[in-house]
């Protein structure tokens, strides 16, 4: 029996014309036999035969009654399946470019069972579900998963028994004010994420359950309020029931594979977030892949764009950020979001904040207080720069945390051969030592703590480290290279983790050399600022380069200097460092300062500017006030006078030439530059040693780059060559005793 399709209406214009129209378009149809075919199966019940039986009546012969029936069916403008849902159900299904009769059949054939975790009503979403025609069974082809929370505690046994079973399961969270549909977890699939490789991203986003779980000293989650609506119930019900349709149909959802849709209430915006397949995940991958021993570091030679925005690099900021954005989100991703803050009309200053630094967590109120470094960011001459070095270094930190698998030895350092002693990388002093308590109860920031001496007859994890120097492995306590390492008690640590020498890339080769470069840019910096050196600075008219003339210009508009010191110790790779104060009359001095350091001394220098606009918001904020409540940068800012701080201004009538006074230390490429840079530091009696980071669920090559001796910006006053490089270079007679080192730590 010939129908017309429910997603089209008939509308008869005169003999000659006769238009078909749905919810989205019309069209005009000419045809004579069209028409009076159109005209035959809405006026009466007519089958096929019976039109072939009175075909005479067409005014056609018996071949063109039959085309053109076949190809008014193909079009879609009339059907011969018997009805199966309501007029508007089917013209809706069939809108949707679903084909009812088959629809029918994956409504009966693929059936669904419906759980609930919590204090959750599926009333409405089973009404639902019963008015689209999904039916249930004892025996599902899906399991559909309502729940308060998505740590909810059962998800582990539920996770387990659907891959235990190859069952596929859909959760879906209806409450609150934002609701989440998805995922959908098909054990099957091999590369679909299963629930504990979305877990282990929700929990980094929930740190105030860590923090409870912590001080409760309990398991639970925290007790949250139970909000609900019908209209984000009807919502996200709507939304779970269109997606598991589509899958139940088409055998496959690229939005539910892998992702999780959000439904907010308060914005009206419908956001898909992607979850990403762990590897080493412990439910649904292979933890081996990250608890076997690393291979050894070999460095390959490859491509650069030596003169590409940010130093040497295989591919462009814009690749990167292709490659690797799909890891941004609130929710399911290792980089919380990307926003540019306060940027500056008409001038190519750009920043980029991209969340809290993940490596910052801790179960202990200390290290949850207010810190730059607490939060993770970008910046560049470009938005594409600082948007990719937002996203880079919230990879970077989220790398650096330990994620709850890795090698490790368990023994003492006294037992263990090869094995380093952290203070050789730490280098607090032995005063610092002695005075730990006092010094850490007076401290208002995580990086000023000093840990307790080191026990070199407890047994402890070590993390094998490879020395590029000497091409082998080498060990170092985990503590010390990976953040968030289990302990016992955090008040209680031998060493603090940080991210010096920590550093993301397109290769790993690209992490090396920036991890590297920053120990030598805080190296130079500690020596520069604890001895209070001055040191010459650069002729900005000898800098042939546009972008730094332009800022100089800029901050000169503002009533800002700007400065930029040559503070490169005896390793002769160029660091500088940009200062910057007000020069307004009556008005503090708000002095400014951020370092900067490469192979390429053009690069250094135009790094370290790139490095002070970041922190120009925070004085130069629309309201008049500091973009910060640190307390400590407060103070500096409102107390510190350039006067009284010779060092931050340079030697008189001595200046340097970048023309001249820079010459090509090696061939400008990652391979020949991190070469060199072992070889310079080998010299000095220094060893290069490097962990590999780089986490499987993110891809991108993260190193932390340890060269023990080598001085960190903190203050960490051991001796050695904070006391004796100044004296080696002719710029001191003697080297300061402690007590007479800058009192002010380096806190920027």
């Amino acid at each position: 029996m010939y129908r017309i399709k429910e997603k089209y209406a008939k509308v008869k214009v005169n003999d000659q014309y006769t238009i078909m129209t749905s919810e989205k378009d019309s069209v005009l149809l000419q045809s004579p036999l069209a028409i009076q075919l159109l005209e035959a199966v809405s006026n009466s019940k007519v089958t096929q035969e019976m039109i072939v039986s009175d075909y005479q009546r067409y005014s056609a012969n018996l071949s063109e009654v039959l085309i053109t029936l076949h190809q008014l069916e193909a079009e879609g403008y009339i059907t011969q399946s018997k009805p199966l849902f309501t007029p508007e159900q089917a013209a809706y299904w069939e809108e949707l470019g679903y084909q009812t009769e088959k629809l029918a059949t994956v409504f009966k054939s693929k059936t669904i069972a419906v759980k609930t975790l919590g204090e959750v009503d599926d009333t409405l979403f089973k009404d639902l579900c019963i008015a689209t025609g999904v039916e249930f069974s004892e025996n599902p082809h899906v399991t559909v998963v309502l729940t308060t929370s998505y740590l909810h505690p059962d998800l582990e046994m539920i996770n387990k028994e659907m891959i235990d079973n190859r069952m596929p399961w859909l959760l879906l969270k209806l409450h609150g004010t934002r609701s989440y549909v998805g995922p959908l977890m098909i054990s099957d699939k091999e590369e679909v994420a299963c629930w504990q490789c979305l877990q282990h991203r929700l929990v980094l986003h929930d740190q105030e359950n860590r923090l409870y779980q912590a001080l409760a000293k309990t398991d639970n989650n925290i007790t949250r309020p139970l909000i609900s609506h019908p209209l984000t119930q009807q919502w996200g019900s709507s939304t779970a029931l269109s997606e598991l349709v589509f899958w139940l149909y088409h055998k496959h959802n690229l939005t539910l594979e892998n992702g999780l849709v959000s439904l907010d209430a308060k914005t009206n915006e419908r956001t898909v977030h992607t979850i990403v397949k762990r590897p080493q995940c412990k439910a649904c991958g292979d933890i081996k892949i990250a608890e076997q021993h690393p291979s050894p570091i070999r460095l390959q030679k490859q491509d650069t764009l030596s003169k590409h925005q940010g130093g040497y690099r295989t591919v462009t900021p814009e690749e990167t950020l292709q490659r690797y954005r799909h890891h941004v989100s609130e929710i399911t991703g290792v980089v919380p979001y990307l926003k540019e803050y306060h940027p500056v009309k008409g001038v190519p200053i750009y920043n980029f904040g991209s969340g809290k630094n993940l490596a910052l967590q801790s179960s202990s109120l200390f290290w949850l207080n207010l810190h730059l470094r607490s939060a993770n960011g970008g910046k560049g001459k470009t938005e594409i720069q600082a948007k990719t070095g937002a996203l880079c270094e919230a990879i970077e930190r989220y790398s650096l945390m330990y994620q709850g698998e890795t090698y490790t030895i368990k023994d003492s350092y006294k037992n263990l051969e090869k094995a380093i002693h952290p203070n050789e990388c730490m280098l607090y002093s032995s005063e610092q030592y002695q005075n730990r308590e006092q010094i850490n109860n007076e401290s208002t920031k995580f990086y000023s703590l000093i840990p307790i001496p080191f026990d070199i007859d407890k047994k402890i994890d070590w993390t094998p480290v490879y020395s590029l120097t000497e091409n082998e492995f080498k060990y170092l306590p985990s503590g010390y290279c990976y953040a968030q390492y289990p302990a016992e008690d955090e008040k209680k640590l031998f060493s603090y983790p940080d991210s010096n020498g920590c550093a993301a890339g397109n290769t790993l080769e690209e992490a090396i050399l920036q991890g590297f470069l920053e120990l030598v840019e805080r190296d130079a910096a500690a020596i520069w600022w604890y001895n209070r050196i001055q040191y010459p600075a650069i002729d900005l008219e000898t800098v042939n380069n546009a972008y730094v003339n332009q800022m100089f210009d800029h901050y000169k508009a503002i009533d800002r200097s700007l400065c930029v010191l040559d503070i490169t110790t005896e390793l002769g790779i160029p660091v500088f460092v940009a200062v910057s104060h007000n020069i307004k009359e009556d008005e503090n001095d708000q002095i400014l300062y951020a370092f900067g350091a490469h192979i390429d001394a053009e690069i250094a220098l135009e790094r370290a500017v790139i490095e002070l606009n970041q922190l120009l918001p925070v004085v130069k904020s629309d309201d008049k006030g500091y973009l910060t409540s640190d307390k400590v940068f407060v103070d500096w800012l409102e107390t510190a006078k350039l006067k009284d701080n010779a060092y931050l201004e340079p030697v008189k009538d001595v200046k340097k030439n970048m023309k001249t006074d820079y010459p090509k230390l090696c061939e400008p490429n990652l391979y020949d530059s991190i070469q060199f840079c072992i070889e310079t530091v080998k010299k000095q009696g220094l060893e290069t040693l490097v962990v590999d980071l780089t986490q499987p669920d993110v891809g991108l090559p993260v190193a932390k780059v340890i060269v023990p001796g080598l001085r960190h910006f903190w203050r960490r006053t051991a001796p050695g060559r904070l006391y004796d490089v100044p004296v080696k270079m002719g710029i001191l007679k003697k080297p300061l005793t402690e007590e007479q080192l800058n009192p002010v730590g380096i806190f920027i």
